[in-house]
């Protein structure tokens, strides 16, 4: 399907040989040039002079094809390369080559536009066929580079095509899909490519045999999606800017009235200054009784919408709240007037409201400072309450300018070589005197920042709880700046030094751990401390905490999509210009939809308001993933931090928001959910996946001190996310507050939570020695994290210490796993595959089996001495090919089907691979990535592989190592196979080694399931061995679409349990195990369901490669 770069083809080439004149010359055979070739400068291999073989210093020609331009170099006839060119030749002519491809490609406008382009598919083919493979060409200059392509394999599963299906075509072809359902489930159990399976590309892309017929539909996420986006551009090219204007007089209790506000007293609040104060029981109370200090449920929070109503707005309050009076209440206003005198004018409500000043109304979201700092605690613990990430909330709010009252009140101009300052002060009497803080004026004189006296609220006025009758409003600034219950008003050339102003709302470094530190009130009367501006903040709100989502059943099940939701603001007025969760802990984002309010912008430019944002998923990939990680940017591209940043006063927490999942039975249905919790549960209920810091619960204890002895069944109960517990150097930890910041990622961690040891499988380096390693790695971050703190965060993790018993296991195990690990080493040090590195491997030959399968031989890296490379693949187990594209590498499993024995070692292996061509009307075009990359590549390119993988390994004579254990079939050891396609692959390795050992009573009964007979692997060879070892191996053949020029004695149709049935060993006292491969449609549907009715056993009887 190359399509795109029309080059002629040796089929349209005229048939004249490429000679310049006719002669007579005849070659002989190749033995006869033997003699000469050996004494011919590169001309040794005689392979090279087969039709399509490269010549030696024409890298771009090959042998016999009679003058294909695309093939084009220099001739035996034409002058020969000056000596010492020779070797140029082939890169100046691939340099040309690549020149004529680039110049079509930028006609084209490039990859992304011949992407975009719609008109034909863009297959890897393509793009590898017009890339020159400079490592192959220039490999003086290429030595240790490896081959990348200039696009991302994501690109190209994700372009346009002709005919590509999308959600609205789906009524208009409804009975054509209905008849496609039906023939995908036909071809579902026909069985294909092993790589389906296990990888990525064969599990949507294969198209020849089109066994999976859901790949072959559009993505109707990515269509909502691609919509969705397209709205969300519009939206916000178009979005209104709000002119502020009044509407309607401020309403009374009526309409609305019950939605917005509480109409009852509650009971807690009857024996507090408070009992007058409607307030609803929605609202959590984080603080006791009184003062109240309360917030929303999240969920409840999100669910009523982007404006907030009266009675969900969080509280926060200092003391009681005053029993003011509209038509009593005065505001004091003192300015610095011409000459520098102080001028005061005190304002009715009546005055401010009815009076001279323009009126605005429109939305603000404010947080408190202390918002999310119930997080912060669980780390350690800081100097205020909890807040959990529901001390935010958005209302309308209606009122006058400050710059309007404070001209009017006769404030000069700021001199240019002064600074002033705006106080607030209110009317409340907290117990450490007024609540007063300032601003600089500057700020609130510029219009364009909306500093307003509010009167207003949600088109009432405000609520006892929010400052009536009058408060003020700092768009863009943190809730302490917010000054309720407004009273006064003053300008002065110096800070406000009030206790509230210098002792609260201030972010001063960690080192700070109390206010009697030595140098805490420097840092709290520092102006620099002050918090002022809101932070980027992003939060999920859905799903809820403690949400159970229900495990779907039926087909695609997996693929039903859940849409995750919450909401983002900023500070400043800046807008929230990107929002993106990750499911794999940051390694890809997925972007989040934004929801406006209605004319969002004041001023042609600020942003007042949150948003709200939206993501759909797929129910499996929340079933894959363990956390769910939100984070925003802004319009300078600044994001959140990925961690939390401890600080004594527990305020302005952004980190990345944090929603961990697990699977688990449903306490009351037992039906599998999803179990989400979030970082910490609503108000101060207990729950939550972050767990309180047990250094602070032994300081209240025990005063710091711990004497506590565990032993290893203590420790082994501590290995989850939620309470993980590490040993180190006979110390126990409580990591569990370590595991969002880790460098490694929590699995890091979690891998050795609650184990005396780690198993010399795992990986090699740094995680012995009683995991020192680790022990680093958490001592030098949290000393960097805080390096002033006086104890480091190991210390604080500390819980005590291991058992004299425990402590004696270690040091044993410690040596076994030592000599475990040399012995691993040393087994495998005469072998090329390692388990912890790729090496490369290079493409000697290939041969095409059929029309879209090949077998490709790889040479492995010689020895340094120069001896061939050994593979040292054990039976049954993979090797993992990496090819490099431009974002990342795409990783696929693959089986040798070469060597299985030793003695077939000779520094080479086999490759058997379906090729899932491109195919222009096909339900995936561009056809499969991995597969079409082998085919297109040339010989003495490369690919990388690693290995051994897989969790079954024969060991022989009847022996298996399934997932590390040792397992023996008794009965002369009877076995029965399920293939597929090129699921084969792992079978051939087992079949070969077993009836190659004539001592090896082992009896085999494999079933092979393909849809054509041309798409049987390695017919040959199975027919040879079931008419020479009919005693020991049985082969049985089942194809949907048989044969119709030849007999077919075997089955038609596909696999079912009577097949199995009639030809498997049956199932006897676990003595018989059956082994599965091939594509998801045989296994799941056909294979498991059939043995388990056989009397199979999963993970005991029956195993899948």
């Amino acid at each position: 399907m190359d399509a795109f770069f029309e080059h002629p083809t040796p089929t349209s080439m005229s048939a004249r040989p490429p000679w310049r004149t006719p002669h007579d010359v005849r070659l002989q055979p190749p033995d006869v040039y033997h003699e000469i070739a050996a004494r011919s400068r590169g001309a040794d291999d005689t392979s090279r002079h087969r039709p399509l073989k490269f010549t030696s210093w024409d890298g771009g020609r090959k042998a016999g094809t009679y003058g294909d331009p695309a093939h084009a170099g220099h001739h035996p006839d034409d002058a020969h390369p000056p000596e010492g060119e020779a070797e140029n030749s082939a890169l100046i002519v691939g340099k040309k080559l690549w020149e004529r491809t680039k110049q079509d490609v930028e006609e084209k406008g490039g990859w992304e536009a011949i992407l975009k382009d719609g008109s034909t598919a863009l297959t890897v083919r393509d793009v590898k066929k017009a890339t020159p493979n400079s490592k192959r060409l220039d490999p003086q200059h290429h030595a240790f580079a490896r081959f990348v392509l200039p696009i991302a394999e994501s690109a190209l599963k994700s372009q346009e095509w002709p005919g590509k299906k999308h959600e609205d075509d789906k009524e208009e072809n409804k009975e054509d899909d209905k008849a496609k359902k039906k023939s995908s489930k036909d071809k579902e159990v026909d069985g294909s490519d092993q790589e389906k399976q296990d990888d990525q590309e064969d599990a949507k892309e294969k198209t020849k045999d089109k066994n999976d017929k859901e790949d072959a539909k559009p993505d109707p996420a990515m269509e909502r999606f691609t919509v969705a986006l397209t709205a969300e551009m519009h939206a916000s090219k178009t979005l209104r800017n709000n002119d502020g204007k009044v509407i309607e007089p401020l309403k009374l209790l009526d309409g609305d009235f019950l939605a917005q506000l509480e109409s009852t007293v509650s009971v807690e609040d009857q024996a507090t200054p408070d009992s007058w104060i409607p307030r609803s029981s929605h609202l959590l109370r984080l603080t006791g009784k009184h003062p109240l200090n309360a917030e929303p449920n999240l969920s409840a929070l999100h669910g009523v919408g982007m404006i907030t109503p009266t009675k969900l707005h969080y509280v926060r309050s200092h003391g009681a709240v005053p029993p003011l009076d509209w038509n009593m209440h005065i505001l004091s206003v003192m300015v610095f007037s011409e000459g520098g005198r102080q001028k005061t004018r005190d304002w009715t409500m009546d005055d401010l409201v009815e009076g001279q000043f323009p009126v605005s109304e429109f939305p603000v979201t404010f947080a408190c400072d202390g918002n999310r700092r119930k997080e912060v605690n669980m780390i350690k613990r800081s100097a205020a309450f909890n807040w959990s990430a529901a001390g935010v909330s958005t209302c309308v709010w209606r009122g006058v300018h400050v710059r309007d009252v404070l001209i009017a009140s006769g404030l000069t101009q700021q001199p240019e070589n002064e600074r002033w300052f705006l106080n607030y002060e209110g009317a409340d009497e907290p117990s450490e005197g007024a609540y007063a803080t300032s601003i600089p004026l500057a700020y609130a004189m510029d219009p364009a920042n909306d500093v307003m006296l509010v009167f207003g609220q949600n088109g009432r006025v405000l609520h006892p709880d929010h400052g009536y009758p009058l408060r003020s409003i700092i768009p863009g600034m943190v809730g302490g700046r917010h000054v309720k219950w407004l009273k006064k008003v003053w300008v002065s050339k110096h800070p406000n030094d009030s206790h509230y102003h210098i002792w609260d709302n201030k972010v001063v470094p960690s080192f700070i751990d109390s206010k009697e530190h030595p140098l805490a009130s420097i840092f709290f009367h520092h102006e620099d401390t002050a918090v002022y501006q809101q932070a980027l903040q992003s939060i999920i709100c859905k799903p809820a905490h403690d949400e159970r989502v229900p495990l779907p059943s039926g087909q695609r099940a997996f693929e039903q999509a859940y849409t995750l939701e919450g909401f983002a603001y900023d500070g400043a007025g800046s807008c929230v210009q990107r929002i993106e969760l990750t499911l794999d802990g940051g390694k890809t984002w997925k972007y989040c939809l934004k929801k406006f309010l209605d004319a969002p912008l004041r001023h042609g430019t600020k942003h007042w308001a949150w948003v709200f944002w939206f993501c759909e998923v797929t129910i499996g990939e929340l079933v894959n993933c363990e956390e769910i990680a939100l984070r925003a940017w802004d319009t300078k591209n600044n994001t959140q931090p990925e961690h939390i940043i401890w600080n004594y006063m527990g305020m302005m927490n952004n980190a990345w928001y944090r929603v961990r999942s697990m699977l688990e039975t449903h306490p009351e249905t037992l039906e599998p959910v999803i179990h989400f919790r979030h970082p910490v549960a609503p108000g101060n209920e207990e729950g939550g996946w972050m767990t309180p810091n047990p250094e602070d619960e032994r300081t209240e204890e025990s005063g710091g001190q711990s004497d506590k002895e565990f032993s290893l069944e203590e420790i082994s109960k501590h290995n989850k996310t939620e309470d993980a517990w590490l040993i180190l150097d006979g110390k126990v930890y409580d990591v569990t507050s370590v595991l969002s910041w880790h460098p490694g990622g929590a699995q890091a961690i979690l891998a050795y939570a609650g184990k005396a040891t780690v198993d010399s499988t795992n990986q090699y380096k740094g995680i012995h020695d009683n995991c020192t390693y680790f022990s680093v790695y958490i001592s030098w971050f949290t000393i960097n994290r805080s390096s002033e703190d006086a104890n480091s965060k190991q210390d604080e993790c500390l819980i005590g210490t291991l058992s004299k018993e425990g402590i004696e296991a270690m040091e044993n195990d410690a040596e076994r796993t030592a000599r475990e690990l040399k012995e691993v080493k040393e087994r495998r040090k005469s072998f090329a595959l390692q388990p912890d590195a790729y090496i490369p491997a290079k493409l000697i030959r290939r041969v095409e089996k059929n029309e879209d399968t090949r077998l490709y031989t790889f040479e492995l890296p010689k020895e340094p001495n120069g001896e061939n490379g050994v593979l040292g693949l054990p039976v049954g187990q993979h090797v993992q090919i990496a090819l490099h594209f431009k974002d990342q590498s795409v990783i696929r499993s693959y089986t040798p089907t070469r060597p299985v024995l030793p003695s077939e070692e000779d520094g080479t292996f086999d490759l058997l691979v379906k090729t899932y061509l491109p195919s222009e009307h096909g339900p995936f075009p561009p056809g499969g990535t991995i597969s079409n990359y082998l085919d297109t590549m040339q010989e003495g390119e490369e690919i990388d592989i690693m290995g051994p993988n897989g969790g079954i390994e024969y060991e022989g004579r009847g022996i298996f190592k399934i997932d590390g254990k040792n397992h023996h079939f008794r009965r002369a050891s009877r076995i029965n196979l399920v293939a597929g396609g090129s699921g084969l692959t792992p079978h051939w390795q087992l079949i070969h080694a077993i009836l190659s050992d004539k001592e090896d009573q082992t009896r085999i009964s494999l079933i092979d399931s393909n849809k054509t007979h041309e798409d049987i692997l390695l017919h040959e060879e199975l027919q040879e061995y079931a008419d020479e070892e009919p005693e020991r191996f049985q082969l049985w053949h089942v194809l949907s679409s048989p044969p119709k020029d030849k007999e077919w004695t075997y089955s038609t149709g596909h696999l079912d349990k009577d097949i199995m049935q009639q030809h498997f060993f049956p199932a006897e006292d676990n003595d018989v195990a059956a082994f599965l491969c091939g594509p998801p449609g045989l296994i799941e549907k056909a294979a498991v369901p059939g043995l388990k009715e056989l009397g199979f056993e999963e993970g005991k009887t029956f195993f899948g490669f």
